[in-house]
């Protein structure tokens, strides 16, 4: 009986040991572009980061790209930075993309939405200068309003 713990826990910590060696070596980072390239968030600190979550079959999602992308004008000559995130596929993301003339910088969240607090779609998130979170919006939304250019450049200008 004594043999038989003491074999239980030797195999219960020899398997732990191999399911944590596996996670370690199998890194999966948890923002990635287009290329497939590990980024971080903390890169884009010095800009006004708008970070829009968006997914293929979401049709609001799809529908504000075009004022997103608009709105790029605005910010001309300013530290604003404006990146599309979604957690789908890869192939799927890239598909999305090849398909349509949406330019803007696409990355892939290899985890769920609730990692940005995220739970619904769209959901746009903006980010001061220091990587601090300013405010959400958890709707589609015309990014080429007054009232939002105005928020984004009054947050650059800090």
């Amino acid at each position: 009986m004594k043999n038989n713990l003491l074999l239980s826990i030797l195999s219960i910590f020899l398997v732990s040991c191999t399911i944590k060696n596996k996670v370690e070596n199998d890194y999966v980072p948890i923002l990635v572009d287009m290329d497939k390239n590990e980024v971080f968030l903390d890169s884009y600190k010095e800009n006004v980061l708008i970070l829009n979550l968006w997914a293929t079959w979401c049709k609001p999602c799809i529908a504000e790209f075009e004022s997103l992308v608009k709105s790029k004008s605005s910010y001309e000559g300013k530290k604003v930075k404006i990146v599309a995130i979604s957690n789908e596929d890869h192939d799927k993301i890239i598909d999305f993309i090849d398909k349509r003339d949406i330019d803007l910088e696409f990355l892939k969240l290899n985890a769920d939405l609730s990692y940005f607090n995220a739970y619904s779609l769209p959901t746009t998130i903006i980010f001061d200068k220091e990587g601090k979170e300013k405010f959400r919006i958890t709707s589609g939304i015309d990014f080429t309003s007054k009232n939002f250019i105005k928020k984004i450049i009054d947050i650059e200008k800090l």
